[in-house]
């Protein structure tokens, strides 16, 4: 339950700035995507094999979301 909470407000740009991709690079982007995307369902899959007989279905969920927040932070930076 939340309590207490004092001015939080949040402001949107009502004239956002709108970014367009080089075409030349479209078709590279896709594939980075795709790597990134099959990467991670293969480390998600060995991370099953190698946890299942230890931690339960929840435990190793949580484990997932820490690893990938983890991996978007160094993306980011």
């Amino acid at each position: 339950m939340l309590t207490n909470i004092k001015g939080t407000h949040v402001h949107f740009n009502l004239t956002p700035t709108i970014i367009y991709k080089p075409k030349d690079l479209t078709d590279d982007l896709r594939e980075y995507r795709k790597d990134i995307y099959q990467q991670k369902k293969v480390d998600a899959a060995r991370l099953e094999r190698l946890l299942s007989p230890i931690l339960t279905h929840e435990h190793r969920q949580k484990i997932q979301r820490r690893l990938n927040a983890s991996e978007s932070i160094k993306n980011i930076t």
